[in-house]
């Protein structure tokens, strides 16, 4: 069956469209080089076009073009040269290929249409347009003949137009957008009459009533007006940071796009044989799989940065999590909102903000100084004067304009280009820890000695049968394993522990490659008697900045002593002559571990048990090694003490919490 990529009319190709939409850019595509179109029309008034082309010449990088009839900088109107746009797409077709192109819209004063919350557009690329539009004309024309029959008698086009600023209150967007369905069906009528193929650009809510003056030109007069130009316009660059509050795409999206055409396009359009093949080129840029690409690539930063594997099982939950929770929201493909909250809920924060990173990504920045430049947020612009302005989108089109644009646990920036290191330089000899993750680790420790504990006192625990003495309670799961056969009772024999654990050593990487991957190492004494003393080796602090003065490392090892008491440094130059026996940094603290011990028991984590010789130089102090393998405990939960934070100083620890997002 032929799809076609548009509605015919006469000789009319019209693509009904959403405003800032790739789908819908890529039905302009596939129409322009099928039809070959004369002319190009599009929804847009012709008092602003110079503006608008300069802007769409300037593309890639983006434009705000900003309009208003007052001086007031409160009442701006504003249209994205956003190059995911169908209107803006076919501009630069027509540029590009010659093709002349009429503005047909009618600026009005104070304009408000009304907002839908549509549905996903990506379902195009199954059914069609025309398909599409039909189901789609309920949402838009509900009784519009109605609605029609009561607005028509009411409203004089020529009348409206050299008195519309006496008129206004009148008249409400219903009224308004008769009012520019008219003047385009007008303009219509004429060009109709002298091109042969017009490719037509326009609102999906506007084509119905359009298509109803052009079957009824009696309804329309000939009107001849010179539209009088904005007192205020302006184009304004938008830096690539503040990409995602001018498109309705997400960045990366668009980004893809516009490399896409660049690499494609160019090469291949003056070689294709057919519009088919041109469909063959767009059905290629499919946004489910840029969607795949975004969390890929944050998964390969996380890791490299984290050095935290997210595994096929977490990706896969990840993909699952992903299309239930957009279904639920009846989208096809997930907004950057679901992106956040997925990556967030089966991964964590950290990964949540490299998926944000990744999808706000639009790398085209215009530093020539050409245009004074606006700086966007989530509720409007602040000008070059530093005043802030309301944007009014002229787009009907909106969705989900309630939702929280980022659930992620919100991160300052730096104030200037080099601030953090700045602070970091300033106060790197004296780092400090952050007590609250201090707390976080003393209890993660303790929680390790409990199990370290655990683990010997089961092995300690032998299973008799039931004789004289329940002893130290009854075997519950041996006694119903064996009561069928046996009808026994077996009872538990636990050997009393006469120690305690002080002393605990865990060891991530022993680093004893070619390449040493944690080259700084350090002695941490307890600032209070609820802190252990700590020996550690880690990533350089200042590596990784995460605020002013302040850095994350990834450690190692460490050797953790509580209660803490004094004792020699373990990694100063001065005690290597006590290391010798040591073949790297993993074993030197589990040696220093059992030197320094006061309590029976040490505790050893890692993914391999200590060598023998060990064992037998605890023996010799009368210490016990208990060896529980890394794997035993929950990779999410050992960030608690794998990840920490270095200040640069005292006082950083006053703003600290303004940049370190402790997990609850």
């Amino acid at each position: 069956m032929d799809v076609k990529p548009y509605i015919k009319y006469k000789n009319l190709y019209v693509i009904p469209t959403f405003h800032s939409r790739i789908e819908f850019a890529k039905l302009v595509n596939q129409a322009f080089f099928r039809v070959s179109p004369d002319l190009i029309a599009i929804e847009l008034p012709n008092n602003i076009r110079n503006e608008v082309m300069e802007a769409v010449k300037r593309l890639p990088y983006l434009s705000l073009l900003g309009y208003a009839d007052t001086l007031n900088p409160k009442l701006l109107n504003f249209i994205p040269i956003d190059p995911g746009d169908s209107i803006i797409e076919s501009i630069k077709l027509g540029l590009e290929f010659n093709i002349p192109i009429e503005f047909i819209d009618l600026s009005l004063t104070d304009y408000k249409p009304q907002t839908y919350n549509l549905p996903d557009d990506y379902s195009i690329n199954k059914i069609g347009l025309q398909v599409f539009y039909q189901e789609l004309s309920e949402i838009f024309y509900p009784d519009d003949l109605k609605k029609r029959n009561e607005f028509l008698p009411t409203i004089n086009l020529e009348a409206f137009l050299k008195n519309q600023g006496k008129m206004e209150e009148k008249h409400d967007y219903r009224a308004k957008d008769v009012i520019r369905e008219q003047y385009m069906a007008s303009h219509l009528l004429k060009m109709m009459r002298l091109y042969h193929r017009i490719l037509f650009i326009v609102g999906m809510a506007h084509w119905e009533n359009i298509k109803y003056f052009l079957d009824n030109p009696e309804k329309i007069k000939n009107v001849e007006i010179d539209l009088v130009p904005f007192k205020y316009l302006e184009i304004y660059n938008i830096r690539s940071q503040d990409a995602r509050f001018l498109l309705k795409e997400l960045p990366y999206n668009t980004y893809r796009w516009v490399k896409f055409k660049k690499k494609h396009f160019n090469n291949i359009l003056d070689k294709a044989e057919s519009s088919e093949q041109v469909n063959e080129l767009l059905i290629a840029f499919d946004k489910v799989e840029l969607v795949r690409n975004i969390l890929i690539k944050a998964k390969r930063t996380y890791e490299d940065e984290f050095k935290e594997i997210v595994d096929l099982h977490r990706l896969k939950m990840l993909f699952q999590y992903l299309r239930n929770l957009s279904l639920t929201e009846k989208r096809l493909v997930p907004d950057l909102l679901h992106l956040l909250i997925a990556a967030k809920n089966v991964v964590d924060d950290d990964y949540g903000w490299k998926v944000f990173d990744k999808a706000i990504q639009y790398p085209y920045d215009d530093d020539s100084k050409n245009y004074e430049t606006m700086e966007l947020n989530s509720l409007g612009g602040i000008d070059p004067n530093g005043r802030t302005v309301k944007l009014r989108h002229r787009s009907t089109y909106v969705r989900d304009t309630n939702k929280e644009p980022n659930p992620l646990k919100k991160r300052p920036h730096e104030k200037y280009p080099g601030e953090w290191r700045d602070e970091w330089e300033k106060g790197k000899w004296q780092a400090v820890s952050y007590p609250p993750e201090d707390v976080k680790e003393e209890d993660y420790f303790s929680f390790i000695r409990k199990k370290g504990k655990k683990n010997l006192k089961s092995r300690r625990t032998n299973v008799e049968e039931f004789k004289a003495s329940f002893m130290d309670g009854i075997a519950i799961k041996e006694t119903i394993r064996n009561w069928a056969f046996e009808k026994k009772i077996y009872v538990r024999n636990e050997q009393q522990l006469q120690g305690n654990i002080d002393t605990l050593i865990v060891i991530f990487d022993k680093d004893d490659g070619e390449v040493e991957k944690y080259p700084y190492k350090i002695d941490w004494w307890a600032e209070h008697d609820k802190e252990s003393n700590l020996a550690l080796y880690s990533t350089n602090p200042g590596n990784f900045l995460l605020g002013p003065g302040i850095s994350r490392v990834e450690i190692g090892g460490l050797l953790s002593i509580f209660p803490p008491h004094p004792h020699r440094e373990v990694f100063h130059e001065y005690m290597d002559h006590e290391y010798l026996d040591t073949m790297n940094k993993a074993e030197r603290l589990l040696k220093a571990g059992i030197i320094y011990s006061k309590e029976r028991y040490i505790l050893h984590v890692a993914t391999e048990p200590p060598r023998k010789y060990f064992y037998s130089i605890a023996g010799k102090k009368n210490r016990e090694l208990i060896h529980v393998p890394l794997d035993t405990f929950n990779q999410d939960s050992l960030k608690t003490i794998k990840h920490v934070h270095i200040l640069a100083g005292k006082d950083k620890r006053k703003i600290a919490h303004e940049y370190i997002i402790l997990e609850e």
